[in-house]
């Protein structure tokens, strides 16, 4: 079985190599998966690139990835969701850059027929975000008008939408080349933060203000627009200074969240969000490789997925 590994940290030509792996076991409540397309994201980048060695270790060679989808092939017997020959959508611990994954049945849900390959495998981190953050650390608690930043982002253009499905107002910023994509997402009020001040033109507005950007001066806008006594939510680092009274929390994923719930919600949504789909690259290594050069640099808006030939 072919798969995609680093074997040390360092620079993604230097490190990231072809593998030849053992198919690992099926027990009762896993489920085999033969991999049609998986997406490639900045955690890989930074897992690669040894950000996160302080606090997770990893035994080389390590095969990154979380997000995928393709096809059932072989099924535990407490698992009666998924039968084989199912096509499923996968969010697993590790291991997607490859042939086939192995995960828990509460991971995978079957995929629409309307949705994509490309879109099934790309959505699943960003969905899982945008899903638990809106409603299990806010709920009821996040106001009528919400402001995104980094909206044209796969977490932030997911946001934009969700957030219009359920009624919300939404103002959105981003860079003045993503402006026509994030209104066409739903945005009822855009600022191109590489052109106006968003924190001005926004000042005072927003109930609750979600950081999707990759950190930087987006901080201090977000208190500008949020309300006092509002929220504010960070996928990166939370402002130093907190200015103004409200409640800020920085979003991580959670053991408290069910991946099968968010999946069925993505299932559900299917026909109503869209996402951006940047690259396709082929099943190879050089792809692997040129996909980790481009989400270190200044990519275009949206997923980077890797894709067997139809």
């Amino acid at each position: 079985m072919k798969r995609f590994a680093m074997k040390d940290y360092g620079e993604a030509k230097d490190v990231l190599i072809e593998i030849e792996a053992e198919p690992r076991p099926v027990d009762d409540t896993h489920v085999r998966v033969e991999l049609t397309a998986f997406a490639i994201n900045p955690y890989d980048v930074a897992l690669r690139q040894g950000a996160m060695r302080d606090f997770r270790t990893l035994k080389f060679p390590y095969v990154l990835g979380n997000d995928g989808a393709g096809v059932v092939t072989e099924v535990g017997k407490e698992v009666s969701h998924v039968k084989v020959g199912d096509e499923v959508i996968v969010h697993a611990v590790g291991g997607t850059y490859g042939e086939e994954v192995v995960v828990p049945g509460k991971k995978i849900v079957k995929k629409p027929a309307s949705m994509s390959w490309e879109a099934a495998a790309g959505a699943v981190t960003p969905w899982l975000t945008t899903y638990n953050l809106v409603t299990h650390l806010l709920g009821d608690t996040i106001g009528d008008t919400v402001m995104v930043q980094g909206a044209s982002g796969a977490v932030g253009s997911l946001l934009v939408q969700y957030l219009k499905e359920q009624g919300k107002t939404v103002l959105a910023s981003a860079s003045k080349r993503n402006e026509t994509l994030v209104r066409q997402l739903g945005a009822d009020q855009f600022v191109a933060y590489d052109e106006v001040d968003a924190g001005e033109a926004f000042a005072d507005q927003a109930d609750t203000v979600i950081d999707a950007t990759k950190g930087g001066r987006a901080g201090e806008a977000g208190m500008q627009i949020m309300k006092a006594g509002g929220n504010f939510v960070a996928l990166n680092n939370l402002p130093s200074e907190q200015k103004k009274a409200g409640n800020y929390f920085s979003f991580g994923p959670s053991k408290d969240y069910s991946d099968f719930e968010a999946l069925t919600a993505l299932t559900e949504l299917a026909d109503k969000i869209q996402l951006t789909i940047a690259e396709v690259l082929p099943f190879e290594l050089r792809s692997v490789v040129e996909g980790h050069e481009l989400l270190e640099g200044h990519p275009s808006a949206g997923k980077i997925i890797i894709k067997k030939a139809d």
